[in-house]
C-alpha cells in the first residue's frame, strides 16, 4: 500500500484542482510541468503529472521486449490461425517460417 498512497495522493490534489499542496509535493518528486501545462486542470493535469512522474512507455516497452515472443518465432503456432487456406500449402509455409522470399500474403 504504500507505493499506491502518494500516486492516490497526486491523483487527488490533481482532481480537485488543489494546486497549493500538488506544487509543493510534485517539486519534492522532481516533476517539472512547463507553464502552459500548469494551466491545465481535472483529468488533463493529472494525466500530465502521472506522465511526467510515472512515464509507462519504457515499462511497456520492456515488458514487450523481455515477455512476447519475437515474430520469427510466433510464427510457427500463428501461422494456422492467420491463414484460412491449406496448412501444407507453400503460402502456408512461408507464413510459418518468416520466408522474405516467399509469396506476397495480405492480412485484411
Amino acid at each position: 500500500m504504500f507505493c499506491y498512497e502518494p500516486i492516490k495522493q497526486i491523483i487527488e490534489l490533481c482532481m480537485n484542482n488543489q494546486r497549493d499542496e500538488l506544487w509543493p509535493k510534485l517539486q519534492k518528486l522532481g516533476v517539472n510541468l512547463k507553464s502552459e501545462e500548469k494551466e491545465l486542470t481535472g483529468k488533463a493535469l493529472m494525466k500530465r503529472v502521472m506522465q511526467s512522474w510515472l512515464p509507462a512507455s519504457g515499462a511497456l516497452l520492456e515488458m514487450m521486449i523481455f515477455h512476447l515472443p519475437s515474430p520469427a518465432s510466433a510464427q510457427k503456432y500463428r501461422a494456422e490461425n492467420l491463414y484460412e487456406g491449406p496448412l501444407d500449402d507453400p503460402y502456408a509455409s512461408a507464413i510459418r517460417i518468416c520466408d522474405p522470399e516467399g509469396p506476397l500474403m495480405l492480412y485484411v
